[in-house]
Protein backbone atom coordinates (compact mmCIF):
# COMPACT_ATOMS: atom_id res chain seq x y z
CA UNK A 1 0.00 0.00 0.00
CA UNK A 2 1.41 3.22 -1.24
CA UNK A 3 2.15 5.50 1.75
CA UNK A 4 1.37 8.85 -0.77
CA UNK A 5 -1.77 10.05 -0.73
CA UNK A 6 -3.96 9.25 -3.86
CA UNK A 7 -4.97 12.40 -5.80
CA UNK A 8 -6.10 13.62 -9.07
CA UNK A 9 -3.31 15.09 -11.31
CA UNK A 10 -3.47 16.64 -14.91
CA UNK A 11 -1.58 13.85 -17.30
CA UNK A 12 -1.03 16.08 -20.36
CA UNK A 13 -2.74 20.18 -21.88
CA UNK A 14 -4.10 19.52 -24.76
CA UNK A 15 -3.69 23.14 -26.90
CA UNK A 16 -5.41 23.05 -30.04
CA UNK A 17 -7.95 24.88 -30.77
CA UNK A 18 -11.14 23.51 -29.72
CA UNK A 19 -9.17 20.62 -28.07
CA UNK A 20 -9.39 19.23 -24.82
CA UNK A 21 -7.80 21.67 -22.15
CA UNK A 22 -6.46 19.78 -19.34
CA UNK A 23 -6.82 15.90 -19.12
CA UNK A 24 -6.13 14.30 -15.91
CA UNK A 25 -5.00 10.82 -14.56
CA UNK A 26 -3.95 9.53 -11.26
CA UNK A 27 -1.00 9.66 -9.19
CA UNK A 28 -0.23 5.99 -8.90
CA UNK A 29 -1.77 2.63 -9.85
CA UNK A 30 -4.77 1.27 -8.07
CA UNK A 31 -6.19 -2.31 -7.81
CA UNK A 32 -7.77 -3.75 -10.61
CA UNK A 33 -11.28 -3.73 -8.69
CA UNK A 34 -11.03 0.23 -7.90
CA UNK A 35 -9.70 1.13 -11.73
CA UNK A 36 -12.91 -1.28 -12.62
CA UNK A 37 -15.29 0.97 -11.20
CA UNK A 38 -14.11 4.42 -12.13
CA UNK A 39 -13.01 3.03 -15.84
CA UNK A 40 -17.08 4.23 -17.16
CA UNK A 41 -15.60 7.42 -16.47
CA UNK A 42 -12.22 7.19 -18.36
CA UNK A 43 -11.08 7.13 -22.19
CA UNK A 44 -7.88 5.02 -23.35
CA UNK A 45 -6.73 8.00 -25.40
CA UNK A 46 -4.56 7.46 -28.76
CA UNK A 47 -3.19 9.93 -30.52
CA UNK A 48 -5.87 10.01 -33.01
CA UNK A 49 -7.95 10.81 -30.66
CA UNK A 50 -6.42 14.48 -30.67
CA UNK A 51 -6.51 16.96 -33.64
CA UNK A 52 -2.71 17.24 -33.74
CA UNK A 53 -0.09 15.87 -31.50
CA UNK A 54 2.51 19.35 -31.65
CA UNK A 55 0.02 21.25 -29.68
CA UNK A 56 -0.14 20.09 -26.41
CA UNK A 57 2.37 18.86 -23.51
CA UNK A 58 2.36 16.33 -21.19
CA UNK A 59 1.73 12.29 -21.92
CA UNK A 60 -1.48 12.63 -23.84
CA UNK A 61 -1.86 8.19 -24.57
CA UNK A 62 -3.34 6.24 -21.76
CA UNK A 63 -6.61 6.09 -19.47
CA UNK A 64 -7.20 9.57 -19.22
CA UNK A 65 -10.54 11.37 -18.11
CA UNK A 66 -11.72 15.15 -18.43
CA UNK A 67 -12.58 17.44 -15.93
CA UNK A 68 -16.52 16.91 -15.75
CA UNK A 69 -15.52 13.22 -14.50
CA UNK A 70 -12.57 14.34 -11.73
CA UNK A 71 -15.30 14.88 -8.95
CA UNK A 72 -17.29 11.42 -9.71
CA UNK A 73 -13.90 9.50 -9.81
CA UNK A 74 -12.88 11.10 -6.33
CA UNK A 75 -16.37 10.62 -5.14
CA UNK A 76 -15.73 6.49 -6.08
CA UNK A 77 -12.27 6.06 -4.87
CA UNK A 78 -12.96 8.17 -1.43
CA UNK A 79 -10.18 10.73 -2.16
CA UNK A 80 -10.32 13.56 0.53
CA UNK A 81 -7.67 15.88 -1.23
CA UNK A 82 -10.13 16.81 -4.53
CA UNK A 83 -8.73 18.80 -7.00
CA UNK A 84 -11.48 21.54 -6.28
CA UNK A 85 -9.82 21.80 -2.53
CA UNK A 86 -6.31 22.38 -3.58
CA UNK A 87 -7.09 24.76 -6.29
CA UNK A 88 -9.79 26.70 -4.03
CA UNK A 89 -6.64 27.22 -1.63
CA UNK A 90 -4.51 28.21 -4.24
CA UNK A 91 -6.84 30.68 -5.86
CA UNK A 92 -7.97 31.82 -1.95
CA UNK A 93 -3.98 32.68 -1.65
CA UNK A 94 -3.30 33.92 -4.59
CA UNK A 95 -5.94 36.72 -3.41
CA UNK A 96 -4.03 37.86 -0.74
CA UNK A 97 -1.30 39.70 -1.69
CA UNK A 98 1.29 38.99 0.84
CA UNK A 99 0.61 35.30 0.54
CA UNK A 100 0.83 35.40 -3.32
CA UNK A 101 4.23 37.16 -3.14
CA UNK A 102 5.15 34.19 -0.70
CA UNK A 103 3.78 31.30 -2.90
CA UNK A 104 5.20 33.34 -6.18
CA UNK A 105 8.10 33.22 -4.44
CA UNK A 106 8.57 29.28 -3.08
CA UNK A 107 7.15 28.56 -6.88
CA UNK A 108 10.05 29.67 -8.46
CA UNK A 109 12.48 28.86 -5.85
CA UNK A 110 11.31 25.35 -6.77
CA UNK A 111 11.60 25.99 -10.52
CA UNK A 112 14.70 27.21 -10.69
CA UNK A 113 16.27 24.39 -8.81
CA UNK A 114 14.31 21.86 -10.95
CA UNK A 115 15.09 23.34 -14.52
CA UNK A 116 18.80 23.88 -13.40
CA UNK A 117 19.11 20.54 -11.52
CA UNK A 118 17.53 18.18 -13.32
CA UNK A 119 16.96 20.24 -16.90
CA UNK A 120 18.39 19.32 -20.29
CA UNK A 121 19.64 22.32 -22.31
CA UNK A 122 19.65 21.08 -26.08
CA UNK A 123 20.27 23.63 -29.01
CA UNK A 124 17.11 25.26 -30.43
CA UNK A 125 15.60 27.85 -31.76
CA UNK A 126 12.74 30.12 -30.10
CA UNK A 127 10.68 29.97 -33.09
CA UNK A 128 10.54 26.43 -33.12
CA UNK A 129 9.48 25.93 -29.93
CA UNK A 130 6.77 28.95 -30.27
CA UNK A 131 5.22 27.28 -33.44
CA UNK A 132 4.88 24.15 -31.51
CA UNK A 133 3.73 25.57 -28.35
CA UNK A 134 0.86 24.45 -27.11
CA UNK A 135 1.12 27.85 -24.68
CA UNK A 136 3.19 30.34 -23.68
CA UNK A 137 3.37 32.20 -19.75
CA UNK A 138 4.88 35.23 -19.60
CA UNK A 139 5.48 36.36 -16.06
CA UNK A 140 5.04 39.82 -15.40
CA UNK A 141 4.72 40.31 -19.15
CA UNK A 142 8.84 40.61 -19.09
CA UNK A 143 9.49 39.22 -22.56
CA UNK A 144 6.68 41.28 -24.08
CA UNK A 145 8.11 44.88 -22.65
CA UNK A 146 12.09 43.81 -21.98
CA UNK A 147 13.41 41.51 -25.01
CA UNK A 148 14.50 43.87 -27.14
CA UNK A 149 16.65 45.03 -24.66
CA UNK A 150 17.77 41.40 -23.70
CA UNK A 151 15.80 40.54 -20.83
CA UNK A 152 12.88 38.69 -19.48
CA UNK A 153 11.54 34.99 -19.45
CA UNK A 154 9.37 32.69 -20.81
CA UNK A 155 7.50 29.02 -19.97
CA UNK A 156 6.86 27.21 -23.10
CA UNK A 157 4.44 24.17 -22.93
CA UNK A 158 6.00 21.67 -25.89
CA UNK A 159 4.77 18.33 -26.61
CA UNK A 160 6.26 15.82 -23.43
CA UNK A 161 7.79 19.09 -21.96
CA UNK A 162 8.19 22.41 -20.48
CA UNK A 163 10.79 25.26 -21.61
CA UNK A 164 11.96 27.50 -19.41
CA UNK A 165 13.70 30.46 -21.35
CA UNK A 166 15.88 33.24 -19.84
CA UNK A 167 16.84 35.97 -22.23
CA UNK A 168 20.37 36.20 -22.21
CA UNK A 169 21.01 38.54 -25.42
CA UNK A 170 21.68 42.08 -23.28
CA UNK A 171 24.51 44.17 -23.19
CA UNK A 172 27.63 42.16 -21.61
CA UNK A 173 26.08 38.82 -21.17
CA UNK A 174 27.86 35.90 -21.61
CA UNK A 175 26.55 34.69 -24.55
CA UNK A 176 28.66 31.56 -24.65
CA UNK A 177 25.91 30.34 -22.43
CA UNK A 178 23.38 30.41 -24.92
CA UNK A 179 22.00 27.58 -26.23
CA UNK A 180 18.42 29.11 -27.67
CA UNK A 181 18.85 31.09 -30.52
CA UNK A 182 16.32 34.24 -30.71
CA UNK A 183 16.23 37.37 -32.68
CA UNK A 184 17.27 39.60 -29.48
CA UNK A 185 20.78 37.42 -29.53
CA UNK A 186 20.43 34.28 -27.81
CA UNK A 187 19.14 32.94 -24.63
CA UNK A 188 19.70 30.19 -21.92
CA UNK A 189 16.93 27.11 -22.00
CA UNK A 190 15.95 24.73 -19.37
CA UNK A 191 13.95 21.34 -21.14
CA UNK A 192 12.48 19.05 -18.58
CA UNK A 193 10.06 16.63 -19.15
CA UNK A 194 5.88 17.64 -18.55
CA UNK A 195 4.51 16.62 -15.14
CA UNK A 196 1.48 17.82 -12.62
CA UNK A 197 3.71 19.20 -10.03
CA UNK A 198 5.72 21.34 -12.68
CA UNK A 199 2.90 22.85 -14.46
CA UNK A 200 1.55 23.91 -11.61
CA UNK A 201 4.51 25.37 -10.51
CA UNK A 202 4.59 27.26 -13.45
CA UNK A 203 0.74 28.25 -13.37
CA UNK A 204 1.88 29.67 -9.83
CA UNK A 205 4.86 31.86 -10.86
CA UNK A 206 3.68 32.99 -14.08
CA UNK A 207 -0.07 33.84 -12.29
CA UNK A 208 -1.24 31.99 -16.09
CA UNK A 209 -0.54 35.07 -17.88
CA UNK A 210 0.42 33.99 -21.61
CA UNK A 211 2.78 35.72 -23.65
CA UNK A 212 0.84 38.33 -25.84
CA UNK A 213 3.49 40.33 -27.31
CA UNK A 214 5.16 40.08 -31.18
CA UNK A 215 4.80 36.69 -32.47
CA UNK A 216 8.00 34.57 -31.87
CA UNK A 217 7.69 32.85 -35.12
Amino acid sequence: MSEIPLKVETKVYDGNEGGYGYLYGLNQKIPDEDFEKIKPYMKDFRRNDFKTDIHMSGRPQGWRFTRENVPIIEEILGIEDTLEKHEAKIKENMADPLKKSNMQDKAFDGLRLGFTKAGTRPKMDLSRLAIHSAKIYDPGDDWKNSSKEGYGSLFIYTPHAIWYIVNNSSEGSNKDLNNVNTPQGGAIGYRLMYNSGLDELVRIYSDENEYSGEQLY
